[in-house]
């Protein structure tokens, strides 16, 4: 693989003029070491010398380039830690710190490459599995540590990018942080569609999240302040997917609007659907339990932690938007058929990238 160009990276010293300013001319090879020629850079502005793998999701690690990609590529093929050791002849340790690093550096790298979008409408939905053991077989003072977990996501369906993900409980601040981050990934103003399943806690996470606060007036009596006025905004459009069950026998399905009945019916007209529904993030979840063998319903390769599923999930979404062309967002022309992944779909990038590529890909402050 061509090493990036000196000029495309920046000084790792938070002390130094130049941190997190790339093309200043301030950094030098000071020598080429190691089986994959890993350049030593110095910065003429602080004197300080670093590795080009620092903040990277190889940084420290004596695998191969190569063999590292082919473990992040086996894992998220759906093979497990043991049987990612025998496929790539790596030792279990390995391939499980390849996990973690990898793991850790994802959402960094979402963080900063996932902004400023304009979908047409964003979808919620959560993913069940579990962690160690299934929930009715779980202590009490293991709640917060095994048990059910769920992948809280949200996905824009024009798309298909993954905008945000919250892995944890299903509980209330899950879901309101998840509603938290996903609009901070959009465009200052931009308010899309959007789209859940009944889940008793969206309808006022999105109100917290999206709404319109307003100082409420003061009746000049003595005791606390009056609290905040939140409103739905205008031009914001919300409608669910309620499922109703009995004795775990589906009963029907029911389409409730909100919020902006006239904006949710001209968004379906533009996504080409006839009715509200969540079937991009629905589609999706059967993808990420091919690609990650800790959520298929019955495996010996469940997370026995639930850090290294948190991992696993983070990796899963990085490899999903930037690695991954999908099949409904190819284009085609005359001669030949474009594939693109999410990522270029939303205009984050204009090419597939590799999986080396990201985890060499440095994200300061990590």
């Amino acid at each position: 693989m061509q090493r990036p160009d000196v000029t495309t990276l920046t000084c790792v010293n938070a002390d130094c003029q130049h941190y997190g300013r790339p093309g200043q001319g301030n950094l030098s090879i000071r020598k080429v070491y190691g089986k994959d020629g890993i350049r030593l850079l110095r910065c003429s502005a602080c004197h300080d010398e670093f590795s080009e793998r620092r903040h990277t999701a190889l940084f420290n690690t004596k695998v191969s380039e190569a063999k590292a990609e082919s473990i992040i590529d086996h894992l998220d093929e759906g093979c497990s830690v043991r049987a990612t050791s025998r496929l790539t002849k790596s030792a279990k340790v390995t391939v499980a710190r390849l996990l973690k690093t990898s793991g850790r550096h994802a959402p960094r790298f979402h963080h900063r490459e996932v902004h400023d979008l304009r979908p047409r409408a964003i979808q919620f939905d959560e993913q069940w599995s579990f962690v160690k053991k299934k929930q009715k077989n779980c202590l009490p003072e293991e709640h917060e540590e095994a048990g059910d977990f769920w992948d809280h996501t949200a996905i824009a369906p024009d798309s298909k990018l993954i905008v945000s993900l919250v892995v944890g409980k299903r509980t209330q601040d899950q879901t309101q942080e998840l509603l938290s981050d996903t609009p901070s990934r959009l465009q200052k103003g931009h308010l899309p569609a959007l789209f859940s399943d009944g889940y008793e806690g969206y309808e006022s996470s999105i109100l917290e999240a999206f709404g319109r606060r307003y100082k409420a007036s003061q009746t000049g009596l003595a005791g606390r302040p009056r609290l905040d006025i939140i409103r739905w905004p205008q031009g914001l459009a919300y409608g669910q997917v309620v499922k109703s069950t009995k004795e775990k026998l589906s009963e029907g399905i029911h389409l409730k609007v909100i919020q902006g009945k006239a904006k949710l019916l001209h968004t379906l007209s533009l996504l080409g659907y006839e009715k509200i529904n969540t079937s991009s993030i629905e589609r999706h979840n059967g993808t990420s339990r091919l690609h990650n063998q800790r959520k298929v319903r019955k495996t010996l390769a469940f997370s026995k932690s639930r850090q290294h599923h948190g991992w696993m999930s983070w990796l899963s979404v990085v490899q999903y938007n930037f690695c991954r062309a999908h099949g409904s967002l190819k284009v085609k022309d005359k001669s030949s058929v474009h594939h693109r992944t999410p990522a270029m779909a939303s205009g984050l990038t204009d090419r597939i990238w590799s999986t080396r590529e990201w985890l060499l890909s440095p994200v300061l402050g990590g």
